[in-house]
């Protein structure tokens, strides 16, 4: 394969002395993707027409001098239910057949207004509704670091693609974890970012865009691009002007939060914890004032609430013809799963829904006696790449989908590899609207982390 820089920075420096052009940008991509992706199954989609169209375009303003910012020319994925005019979405899965987007998303437009260029979508799970890579349309996604391994999901083609260098900047969405689990299960950086902070065009309750990445300040770069108002979603936040690369911060004195168990009674597997301690003590020993955040839930909503009402919503969408053609085509067993949510009463529904206000004034609560929150991304260790992971995930504490329901910032950094090497994420989550804080602390940390937390990418070339 051509080597190639896999950073902004890097391509930008590039491209700007003229010894790399987004041509062989792009061409790089799409020779890595050539030669791994058979195996690993992150890509769903090459728009390798455009694409090349694209990065002439931008071949040539960079020889003009006259590039269009950092994103120019910079190769990007795009999760499959990510609309891109001319590409197919098939909500990841064989029940439906795939329908040619007409428009862009919010996201694809801003990337391409920037000058990026877009050159796959990537595959997730059936309706984008389980904690894995395995889906009825895309086959087995498999994890960038043992193809043994899960990807986690739902963004699980992106969080390989991020791994694997497939391009610097890959596109998830998170309504429950979506973008950190298959970040932290590849040892890429996911960020969610606020509710509304990035428009999309399928606004729903706690559903985010935002980028997975291998570095903090790429997914820094792509944020100062995607967080622009659009009215095309209802939820989108006005302007704040973040500095969203401005990722300099001093620890000293920070606030900082340590998290093992949102509610009691659930926890993570001892190996994570472990991880998790040796980061809060990278902190303590830099001089941030760190103390452990007991319990923060007074009940577990996330099994009584968000998640029985997230549930339903997937019955609802597998019961809607305008998605789905054939149910039997899907993959079966999370039917089966997602099919008990029918024995619960109108009212027990409504009561479901009713407890996420709680959940989300006790978890803001939380986040606000702290500048930053530390815990595990996920509380288990990647499991087999063939399983759904519903049971895996169903023992152990959820430490996502509050943050989610609440609206705010959260995001995943390698911290660590189990004895065997699977990678163990540190998710940042910080009060409603502190994004820049978020990517400040895990840039420190990324800097700080030691090379035992830190991924070594040319294991991955």
């Amino acid at each position: 394969m051509t080597e190639c820089p896999t950073s902004i920075a890097e391509l930008n420096e590039a491209f700007g002395n003229g010894s790399l052009a987004p041509l062989d940008a792009l061409e790089s991509t799409l020779e890595r993707i050539a030669a791994k992706d058979d195996t690993h199954r992150a890509i769903y989609v090459i728009d390798a027409d455009e694409a090349r169209e694209s990065a002439r375009r931008s071949t040539e303003r960079w020889r003009n001098g006259t590039p269009l910012g950092p994103l120019d020319g910079i190769p990007v994925t795009i999760k499959e239910n990510t609309a891109k005019a001319g590409l197919p979405q098939s909500y990841g899965t064989a029940a439906r057949e795939p329908v040619i987007a007409r428009e862009n998303s919010p996201v694809v437009d801003r990337l391409q207004e920037a000058g990026a260029v877009v050159v796959a979508s990537t595959s997730m799970p059936d309706f984008s509704g389980v904690g894995s890579g395995v889906s009825s349309r895309h086959g087995t996604a498999r994890n960038a670091w043992n193809t043994a391994w899960n990807t986690g999901g739902s963004s699980s083609g992106a969080a390989v693609a991020a791994a694997l260098g497939y391009a610097p900047i890959n596109i998830g969405t998170d309504i429950g974890g979506s973008i950190r689990i298959p970040s932290a299960m590849n040892a890429a950086f996911g960020f969610k970012p606020s509710y509304g902070r990035v428009p999309i065009n399928d606004t729903y309750l706690g559903r985010c865009a935002g980028p997975i990445t291998r570095t903090v300040r790429d997914a820094a770069h792509t944020m100062a691009y995607l967080a622009v108002p659009d009215a095309r979603d209802h939820s989108s936040l006005p302007d704040e002007s973040i500095r969203w690369t401005d990722l300099d911060i001093d620890i000293r004195g920070l606030r900082i939060g340590v998290n093992f168990a949102p509610v009691e009674g659930k926890s993570a597997d001892p190996v994570i914890v472990a991880a998790i301690r040796r980061a809060a003590a990278v902190f303590e020993n830099a001089g941030a004032q760190v103390e452990i955040v007991e319990p923060y839930l007074s009940r577990d909503y996330l099994t009584t609430g968000f998640l029985p009402f997230f549930t339903a919503h997937l019955w609802a969408q597998m019961h809607d013809k305008n998605i789905v053609d054939d149910l039997s085509r899907a993959n079966q067993e999370m039917v089966a799963a997602v099919s008990r949510i029918g024995a619960l009463s109108s009212l027990e529904l409504i009561q479901a829904y009713d407890s996420i206000g709680p959940c989300v004034q006790e978890t803001v609560d939380m986040l606000g006696r702290y500048d930053a929150v530390l815990s595990p991304t996920s509380g288990i260790l990647a499991g087999p790449a063939e399983s759904l992971m519903i049971h895996e995930f169903a023992g152990a504490a959820n430490f996502t989908s509050t943050f989610n329901a609440a609206g705010t910032p959260a995001a995943s950094i390698n911290c660590g590899f189990s004895k065997d090497g699977r990678p163990i994420g540190l998710q940042i989550a910080a009060d409603r609207r502190q994004d820049l804080t978020v990517l400040q602390v895990a840039a420190w940390y990324e800097t700080h982390r030691g090379p035992e937390a830190s991924p070594d990418w040319s294991a991955l070339d």
